[in-house]
């Protein structure tokens, strides 16, 4: 049975608002996209269920283009901190949830004191992702996931190469597993599928592991 579309306004459409946007309707939400500056409502009206071209400081205005009855609104402003605390108070006032972006600490502070609900950093966390890909070695990617676990694609470890996964024993050791495992075909391209513990590691090879920041950092550190 087909699942209803959650019903979610995205209110700012600067290069974060927009990208949520899309993503939220590639994942079967109906989207209302909401920002004051026209040209960006143009930019994202033929992909999103409906865009709207007003102030949503305007409580009158918010109660009239129905965002108090959706399941959620995300405060994706990126240039007006105030015009966030102000939007954020009066939908939390109206029994929305909302989630709403905040740039530093003391925004996070003050958000967290007009009641959001949950509260983005996506310059804080790009930039920790960033991080560790520069400075883990071997390691090409990098995706936060919930709960303190992350995802990384790496390469194997120099001590690794030769052995069986099975006798890596990864998911003992640092208590993370192995999600998905490339290895290198005689043509030079990567041949993706789940691994098996028989699979002997190669140069070249990338392996994909779930796990905690910490054992995650605990396995790059300790690795050769």
């Amino acid at each position: 049975m087909k699942k209803t579309p959650k019903k979610i306004a995205v209110i700012g459409l600067g290069t974060f608002g927009s990208s949520l946007a899309n993503e939220l309707v590639e994942q079967d939400a109906e989207v209302i996209a909401i920002d004051i500056k026209q040209e960006l409502v143009n930019n994202i009206s033929s992909k999103v269920y409906n865009a709207i071209c007003f102030d949503c400081t305007n409580e009158k205005q918010l109660k009239g283009y129905g965002v108090g009855n959706l399941d959620l609104a995300i405060v994706a402003i990126g240039e007006n901190f105030g015009n966030t605390v102000i939007i954020t108070k009066i939908l939390k006032d109206l029994g929305v949830t909302v989630f709403s972006r905040a740039s530093n600490d003391r925004e996070e502070l003050i958000l967290e004191a007009v009641g959001a609900d949950k509260i983005y950093r996506p310059e804080h966390e790009q930039g920790i992702t960033r991080a560790k890909e520069i400075t883990y070695s071997k390691v090409q990617e990098v995706v936060p996931l919930r709960s303190d676990m992350e995802l990384i694609v790496t390469e194997p470890g120099k001590l690794m190469l030769g052995k069986r996964i099975r006798d890596l024993d990864i998911r003992r050791t640092y208590e993370i597993n192995i999600a998905f495992f490339g290895t290198v075909r005689e043509n030079g391209e990567l041949d993706y599928r789940i691994p098996n513990p028989e699979d002997v590691l190669k140069e070249g090879d990338l392996l994909w592991l779930i796990g905690s920041s910490a054992h995650i950092k605990q396995f790059l550190e300790t690795r050769s």
